[in-house]
């Protein structure tokens, strides 16, 4: 991972702001500079997508801080989003928004009663909808900066397992960078990199480790040729379990392995289903009022529960995503990418044609590969 230490300032108190590497390069290039560089062949995509300022989402959507758990769910489902910035406006400046924190849907969902809009729904469930989102939103959260480079946003995000990072101009927010900025990042990396194939004749894709490693023998590199099927980037022989497994099982293989999604099988491992950490946080018991405590452990603070309680010896059966897509091990891998984006999804389970687990992809994956990409990139100069 990238070196980190001695880049953060701090713009206000608890929010570590990161800001740009010594390496990244100042100057404007010029368009005909790209258009040559483009009709020889050359990857221009990652001298002009540097920053967090090129692939940011400004227009940011918030929420205040007397909006309610209810206000969340509907703006998320709305939206379509699963993370929302929380902000104050103390200095009353016009469009002026101080980060408070972050709010998200896994954090929701573990406040609410699993029986909210269902048959079995009493009055105290939707009392809970009514309570303030200051009890639950993660403040002081990991921010950075519009020249923060593209590789340390990544780096922060895969290293603290979280899915945004809100932009910040001082104290005030001016946007955030989100997986699904990064997973549309690769998308147009695709589309760019076709367009600066030339018709040459190409020689066979080198491994990433070689290529890192000093051990290819081309000086440049077509990135997108490192880059060829799911095989090539896919986690091998996931942890899984079986349908009959229950959700404590579930809980336990997510906090030991830090994982968000867990393959559901049945004999000689094939697929069924997957198991989200949002399924399972929809169907815990009612915490309503619970103040949150810090926790080391990996989900230990969402999955917070009683291993007595009922709800957590479910089977995984009644409560996984039958129908989850998945993908062969020789699908393209900007095929498989374009899937999490369109689809709006996590992982791909990657399966043979009996529908044997083989392995999975996630968007964790898809971000250390484009990292991979940049560290390549500056590597090579191409």
């Amino acid at each position: 991972m990238a070196d980190l230490s001695g880049a953060c300032d701090l713009a206000a108190p608890g929010l570590a702001i990161i800001h740009k590497g010594d390496n990244m390069p100042t100057g404007q290039t010029r368009l005909i500079d790209l258009l040559d560089d483009m009709s020889g062949g050359k990857d221009v995509f990652f001298r002009m997508v540097r920053r967090v300022e090129d692939v940011m989402t400004e227009k940011v959507k918030t929420l205040r801080l007397n909006d309610t758990l209810e206000t969340s769910l509907k703006f998320m489902k709305g939206n379509k989003v699963r993370h929302i910035p929380v902000v104050d406006n103390p200095t009353g400046e016009a469009g002026k928004q101080c980060l408070v924190g972050v709010v998200s849907q896994r954090d929701v969902f573990r406040q609410i009663s699993p029986y909210v809009g269902k048959i079995g729904q009493i009055e105290s469930d939707l009392k809970a909808l009514k309570q303030p989102i200051t009890q639950i939103i993660t403040r002081n959260p990991k921010c950075v900066c519009t020249d923060t480079t593209i590789a340390d946003a990544i780096t922060i995000m895969i290293d603290n397992h979280i899915d945004i990072l809100p932009v910040l101009s001082g104290q005030h927010l001016t946007g955030v960078v989100s997986t699904t900025d990064i997973l549309r990042l690769f998308v147009r990396l695709n589309a760019v990199c076709l367009l600066c194939r030339n018709t040459e004749k190409k020689q066979p894709a080198e491994r990433v480790v070689d290529l890192l490693g000093g051990n290819s023998q081309k000086a440049k590199v077509d990135v997108l040729s490192v880059f060829q099927t799911v095989r090539d980037i896919m986690t091998e022989q996931p942890v899984c379990m079986e349908s009959n497994g229950t959700l404590a099982k579930a809980m336990d293989i997510m906090r030991k392995g830090k994982f968000r999604h867990v393959p559901v099988v049945e004999k000689q491992k094939k697929l069924v289903g997957v198991i989200s950490d949002r399924d399972i946080l929809l169907n815990l018991p009612f915490r309503c009022g619970q103040s949150r405590r810090l926790a080391d452990v990996f989900r230990d603070r969402l999955f917070d529960v009683a291993l007595n309680e009922p709800a957590v010896r479910q089977e995984v059966r009644k409560l996984m995503k039958s129908d989850a897509a998945c993908v062969l091990p020789n699908c393209e891998f900007h095929t498989a990418v374009a899937m999490l984006y369109d689809r709006k999804i996590s992982c791909l389970p990657v399966v043979d044609e009996e529908k044997n687990l083989l392995g999975i992809v996630t968007v964790t994956d898809v971000m250390r590969g484009l990292l991979a990409a940049y560290r390549l990139f500056n590597k090579t100069g191409s």
